[in-house]
């Protein structure tokens, strides 16, 4: 995942977590998402860790602090913080989310599905999170599990492009072929433009011309 849109997920998930932690920590976790904003990193952490300094058994803190390390590209870090926050808050379905996947980052597969389930089993409705556990099951070589989650996924959001992209990975490493194009072509009319080094392998692997 690149800067912009480990940002982009930063900034939306602390700015919905800045109503839970507290009054008397709000200003800190104000400050934090303002310099997480900024890139400045090492700032932020540096008002989390005044946030928990004062409240200890704030499980929205820890998991802000988790974002802006996972944002650094520490994902032990991240990970250690989210599961404090998790430990304070085990139903905080988010955290569940972005633990697994600082695991994916770490190719710890196994944890990371086992994180993404724990998510999907307190909403199931969360495409994103089908589409994320499709991904570690193709990482695992599992891909009839991973074209099960990206099915999922597509249901939920069908007109979520990347999702039919996924499933055509998975369906040409298996070498359902047809089924691949398939979803290339959905891809393409929904305006995703597929990466020509994949349509080039998936030609290559199933002797078409286009």
């Amino acid at each position: 995942m690149d800067v912009a849109a480990k940002f982009s997920i930063l900034v939306i998930i602390a700015a919905l977590c800045l109503a839970g932690c507290g009054d008397a920590h709000s200003d800190y976790c104000r400050r934090g998402l303002a310099y997480a904003k900024r890139g400045e990193f090492d700032r932020a952490i540096a008002c989390y860790d005044k946030a928990i300094g004062r409240d200890p058994w704030n499980a929205e803190a820890y998991a802000n602090r988790g974002y802006v390390y996972y944002a650094k590209g520490e994902y032990d870090r991240a990970i250690a913080n989210y599961s404090r926050a998790i430990e304070l808050d085990p139903a905080y379905t988010r955290v569940y989310i972005n633990r697994g996947d600082a695991y994916s980052m770490k190719a710890v597969y196994d944890r990371a599905v086992s994180d993404y389930t724990k998510a999907l089993e307190l909403n199931p409705r969360l495409a994103e999170v089908y589409d994320a556990r499709g991904l570690a099951r193709t990482a695992q070589g599992e891909f009839d599990r991973a074209i099960s989650n990206f099915t999922v996924a597509i249901g939920l959001e069908p007109r979520n492009a990347k999702f039919y992209v996924h499933r055509a990975t998975a369906y040409r490493d298996t070498g359902l072929y047809e089924q691949a194009w398939q979803d290339v072509r959905q891809a393409q009319k929904l305006g995703h433009a597929v990466d020509p080094e994949f349509l080039k392998r998936l030609r290559e692997d199933s002797g078409r011309a286009q």
